[in-house]
């Protein structure tokens, strides 16, 4: 789309939920508009105002705007990362899209594969920042723009503020719920803006809950807002995974509020899905939420729903992950001596991870005995370097070196302002890459395989900087997280759901690995398909794969993430 003297044409994917505001701020200026779409309103602002209008911009995006008169290209990505964007710099020019696979094409762009993001891939399961799994593909982050001119200069610049870049506020309780409240009863009417059905994901959490609640309040009714969730799980199967069934939760939610709710059903995820799937996604993501975001989607759209509200990100900016209690320990370790905190280490690497509280005790104590940065990075691996290096391939450890892909987590936190507390040190870690490179990414993928857009209110540009700016005791209080929301919501939805149990989204991975899954990965390692691809060293595969089934060690996820790089590796590398 040209804007209305064709200084600028766009290229454009995404939702700009305050356009009306603009349209009316460049109409005062002169501008005449044709249509009444959010493309149009941003396609004006860049030609009036260049690159300095982004800040403005509230809303999920991902864009390429060409300059004629300059002779210079801008590719921007909203700033908390809703929308992927990948571009690739090659001889020919500059590459840009919304998916790896439509970049393949473009001829120049080395797509040889990259150590690091593997090893990603495998430890932390998503490929942190700017990395994919080839050399000549990046992401651009969130918030973020470059500059691309014909002379083959390109700079790169931010527009969204810096992560808790803002003063603690000593705001009182009431206050906190109060605001709270506020922006995200702002936040959920803003995203309700949709000229096609609208809808809403409903696991019978908190954050899902608080979503419908506030959508129900700025729609006609219930009857305007349907709802949909994953059918009931086998109770054996979440137990070992320390899940609890969403399905009984969202039941009760949709009746208290009078809601349609339609259910997608929970079957067992055949191997072959999984090519299928790696496809989808682009990128060797090693979890079954996907397949649960799809099958959600995929009833959506045989319902006629194009847009889903969904809870994601209140855990990250409220601090709701169970790692997050952790951080109430980090006093102890300062107390306890070196001596004593790498026998606690020792201790936990011996311990069996055949149930869910062992596995948290040998996580906590698993980076007892090092730097405060390198511990918070730690919570987010599923598989430490000594556990990761022996089922890669001598070739890729040659590759890799010393790195590791942690350190691009404990680089990240040299970003932050001085003084920033550690539960806000890992809270940046979550937003920074938890939820863009790993949840947001493949929820994106599954939701637009089936056409339906989803929409995030917990990540409101206002909500965010409210949410930085509160002090810990007001999201951590004891061990309950999200305290402000929770206290925020009670009165307006039941306790029932306000104090049920954390619980994960996806499916019981360890049944799986200890059945078709792992005969999988076996059968790989055994016939020297997976040292074919000049990966992996199977032996180590094999190693790796005995020590879960005993229990020493908690693989399930590094183990699926094998299955899943060695998909994508045939898939798009030919390997």
């Amino acid at each position: 789309m040209w804007d209305a003297e064709a200084r600028v044409v766009i290229s454009f994917n995404g939702e700009i939920y305050n356009y009306r505001e603009l349209r009316a701020f460049c109409e005062r200026l002169g501008v005449t508009f044709k249509g009444a779409s959010d493309t149009e309103v941003l396609v004006n602002l860049l030609a009036k105002f260049g690159t300095a209008c982004l800040p403005w911009l509230n809303g999920i995006f991902a864009f390429a705007a060409w300059f004629p008169a300059e002779k210079e290209m801008i590719i921007a990505r909203d700033s908390a990362g809703v929308k992927p964007l990948y571009w690739a710099n090659t001889a020919e020019g500059v590459g840009f899209a919304s998916e790896i696979k439509a970049l393949r094409c473009v001829p120049g762009i080395d797509l040889s594969i990259d150590p690091l993001a593997i090893a990603a891939y495998l430890s932390l399961l998503h490929a942190p920042g700017e990395l994919t799994p080839v050399k000549g593909i990046r992401k651009v982050l969130p918030g973020t723009y470059l500059r691309v001119s014909v002379d083959g200069s390109i700079t790169t610049q931010g527009f969204a503020p810096k992560h808790y870049s803002q003063d603690i506020q000593a705001l009182s309780r009431s206050d906190a719920i109060e605001a709270c409240r506020h922006y995200l009863n702002q936040a959920v009417r803003r995203q309700l803006m949709s000229d096609v059905p609208l809808g809403g994901f409903l696991s019978g959490g908190t954050d899902s809950t608080a979503v419908a609640h506030f959508a129900v309040k700025n729609l006609t009714g219930p009857e305007a807002y349907p709802c949909f969730t994953m059918g009931p799980v086998a109770k054996n199967a979440l137990a070992e995974e320390g899940f609890t069934d969403d399905y009984p939760y969202a039941d009760y939610v949709s009746r208290n509020f009078g809601l349609t709710l339609h259910v997608a059903q929970s079957t067992p995820i055949a191997i072959d899905s999984l090519d299928w799937m790696i496809w989808q996604l682009d990128e060797p993501t090693a979890d079954l939420a996907p397949f649960v975001a799809h099958s959600i989607c995929r009833v959506a759209k045989e319902r006629g729903v194009k847009v889903l509200l969904s809870g994601a990100g209140g855990d990250d900016i409220f601090s709701g992950y169970r790692r997050h209690l952790a951080i109430s320990y980090e006093p102890l370790w300062d107390m306890i001596p070196m001596s004593l905190r790498s026998g606690l280490r020792r201790l936990g690497a011996q311990t069996s991870t055949t149930s869910p509280l062992l596995r948290r005790f040998t996580k906590l104590v698993c980076y007892a005995d090092t730097l405060p940065t390198d511990r918070l990075a730690g919570y987010f691996l599923w598989l430490h370097a000594d556990a990761l290096m022996p089922i890669l391939s001598q070739e890729m450890k040659s590759a890799l070196g010393l790195r590791r892909p942690a350190d691009i987590l404990t680089n990240s936190l040299a970003e932050l302002p001085e003084g920033v507390s550690r539960l806000n040190q890992m809270l940046h870690l979550d937003r920074r890459f938890f939820l863009v490179d790993h949840n947001l990414n493949y929820t994106d993928k599954v939701s637009m395989a089936c056409g339906v857009e989803v929409r995030v209110p917990f990540l409101d540009a206002e909500l965010i900087s409210f949410s930085e700016r509160l002090p810990d005791s007001l999201k951590q209080h004891g061990r309950e997280g999200k305290y402000v929301l929770r206290e925020a919501m009670r009165g307006l939805l039941p306790n029932r759901i306000l104090d049920r149990p954390k619980t994960g989204f996806g499916l019981p991975l360890r049944g799986l690995m200890r059945g078709a899954y792992g005969r999988r990965v076996e059968e790989l390692a055994r016939s020297g398909r997976l040292a074919a691809t000049g990966v992996f060293n199977s032996q180590g595969v094999l190693a790796l794969l005995e020590a879960d089934r005993r229990g020493e060690i908690d693989a399930a996820y590094p183990l699926f993430g094998v299955l899943c790089v060695e998909s994508w590796l045939r898939q798009f590398a030919g390997k």
